[in-house]
């Protein structure tokens, strides 16, 4: 391939499915709870059933996607820390860059405490509004594990 073949070659039909190769409404315990949530609504609407099958189900569903996504997000978290850390050290090493290191260790606590009562703000939401905590948090957990 050379140089020049880079901006001759047309895009495949492809190029969506390699942006997400192996996508999380795929994974077979996705499809599991899927079946399940839609059993369980079923049930529901014909009165043969309670909601609670629907409900366990959306909740691992829920779990499952929210886990995904954050992985996600984690990665690429790094990866810009990693870039924002390595600019830095170049611009220290060209004397460009001083850093106050008192307003940064203030600065760092500050947003760690917000983060934290974030958190907890997130985990009552999820507790409040997830029928099941416990499939949500199965999901999430399985939902990170994805690759």
């Amino acid at each position: 391939m050379s140089l020049f073949d880079l901006f001759t070659t047309k895009p495949s039909d492809d190029a969506p499915a390699t942006l997400i190769s192996d996508p999380p409404w795929k994974a077979k315990t996705v499809m599991a709870a899927g079946m399940a949530t839609l059993a369980g609504t079923a049930g529901w609407i014909s009165d043969m059933a309670s909601p609670a099958v629907a409900r366990f189900g959306g909740s691992y569903i829920a779990g499952f996607f929210i886990g995904w996504a954050f992985r996600r997000f984690v990665k690429l978290v790094v990866v810009m820390g990693a870039l924002a850390i390595a600019g830095i050290a170049l611009l220290k090493n060209a004397g460009w860059w001083t850093t106050d290191w008192n307003a940064l260790e203030r600065q760092v606590s500050h947003n760690l405490t917000a983060l934290q009562h974030g958190a907890e703000g997130v985990k009552h939401f999820l507790t409040g509004y997830l029928p099941s905590a416990g499939a949500a948090a199965a999901g999430t957990f399985l939902g990170f594990r994805k690759k």
